[in-house]
């Protein structure tokens, strides 16, 4: 696809960074892209012409100065310029080179055809002058914006209906997902992610004014939902109690300041999709002399907070990984297989988040499922062949990348970040 802009594009979201206003973010990218041919083909032509000329005009005044006193003596008088007229082309010269210092209009003549026919020498003058050309008013708004998104606070508008995307370090989902469409939405993270131009700068620990600046950057109000990934790329499935990025407490937290952000402003309350386990909770105790005393609210968990605050959706990885498999099951015993620290870590775990969705075998036949602490054990189970009805779960890129290059079908494994990101497509899609 050609992303060239216009002329009159380029002008107007130069003249739109200048002015501090937000800009389209589809044009962000092209924007920055755009790069200005140095010389027309006109221009060099002529600058091999001017050239030709000028190095006629130097041998005659320089390596054979007789030659040129002797043309002076033979050009008419008028050819003797002005000592206020020579003055005035000297300043011009001074501006893009060096001044002549010379009355007679024949050492004049080389500077005139370079700059005058040659390569746009009137608009080196031009520019000198004035400094507000078209084109350095663009090139000093790209450098303006690329300032602006190096430091986060690059200002933006979004199609309606748009995510705002709060991911943490190295979100492989929201990363794969930004590469499908780049305006699916802005990214709202602590540093800069290399995989975005639309980000804003926001830490935990700005609190309320860093969260208002960062939505302040874009037309926070068309946005469709709010994306939390609270989750670690390497425990998409069955996480321990604390592999999570973002504690469910703090995950509380930042989804009470979206509503009184929402409140504040009399806005209707947007969807908030969390990408997290929800089963990992953040517990809460209160001790007293004779022990500890249990109340209502000792528990923060995703489920907890779905229950709280209207308008939420959570998409517990390993829940979805789990009916996929039942899906592949079709009704057999499934089987879970692993080395003996992965069924250790993750065997007794995967039954009770199964037996969580009710499935119950209505078959004898069976279904392995293969997962481990590191994917290289499972696929060597594969590769080994040992198991026919044998699922892997799979989550290393490199792992899935080689399965494909082996030129296994789509429904011998389950590759989880696909998986999640498609469902995560699904519902960001949703209106």
């Amino acid at each position: 696809m050609d992303n060239t802009l216009t002329k009159t594009t380029l002008i107007n979201v130069a003249t739109a960074l200048n002015n501090n206003e937000k800009i389209d973010a589809g044009l962000v990218d092209p924007f920055l892209d755009h790069k200005f041919e140095e010389l027309s083909s006109l221009s060099r032509f002529m600058l091999k012409v001017s050239a030709v000329i000028s190095l006629f005009f130097a041998s005659v005044l320089v390596i054979f100065p007789e030659v040129g006193e002797t043309l002076i003596e033979w050009l008419p008088g008028f050819f003797l310029l002005p000592e206020r007229l020579s003055k005035a082309l000297d300043y011009v010269w001074g501006l893009v080179g060096e001044p002549v210092g010379q009355q007679h209009l024949m050492y004049h003549v080389p500077n005139i055809i370079v700059y005058a026919f040659g390569v746009a020498g009137v608009r080196q003058v031009w520019k000198r002058v004035h400094k507000n050309n078209w084109k350095d008013l663009v090139a000093g708004a790209q450098e303006k914006l690329g300032t602006a998104i190096e430091d986060g606070t690059g200002l933006f508008r979004f199609t309606p209906g748009f995510s705002l995307l709060f991911v943490g370090e190295g979100d492989h989902i929201a990363r794969s997902l930004v590469a499908d469409d780049p305006a699916v939405g802005l990214t709202i993270s602590s540093r800069r992610q290399p995989y975005t131009n639309l980000w804003a700068r926001f830490a935990a620990g700005e609190g309320d004014e860093g969260f208002v600046r960062a939505l302040g950057q874009i037309n926070a109000e068309d946005a469709g939902e709010y994306v939390l990934f609270p989750v670690r790329d390497e425990h998409l499935f069955l996480p321990g109690p604390l592999d999570f990025d973002i504690a469910p407490h703090r995950v509380d937290v930042a989804v009470r300041r979206i509503r009184e952000f929402e409140k504040e402003r009399a806005w209707k309350a947007k969807r908030i999709i969390i990408v997290g386990d929800k089963e990992q909770r953040s517990n809460f105790v209160t001790e007293g002399e004779s022990g500890r005393i249990a109340t209502d609210i000792d528990e923060v968990s995703l489920r907890t907070i779905a229950d709280k605050y209207e308008n939420m959706t959570i998409l517990d990885p390993t829940e979805t990984t789990i009916r996929s498999i039942v899906e592949f099951a079709g009704g057999r015993r499934i089987l879970f297989r692993s080395s003996d620290r992965g069924v250790e870590k993750y065997g007794r775990e995967f039954y009770r988040r199964l037996s969580l969705l009710g499935y119950s075998p209505t078959s004898e036949e069976a279904l392995t499922i293969g997962y481990d602490i590191s994917d290289l054990e499972t696929e060597h189970q594969l590769l080994s062949q040992a198991y026919p009805a044998y699922l892997p779960v799979i989550l290393s890129r490199d792992i899935f990348d080689g399965l494909v290059k082996s030129g296994l079908w789509d429904d011998s494994y389950i590759f989880i970040p696909r998986l999640v990101k498609q469902e995560l497509q699904r519902l960001v899609g949703q209106q």
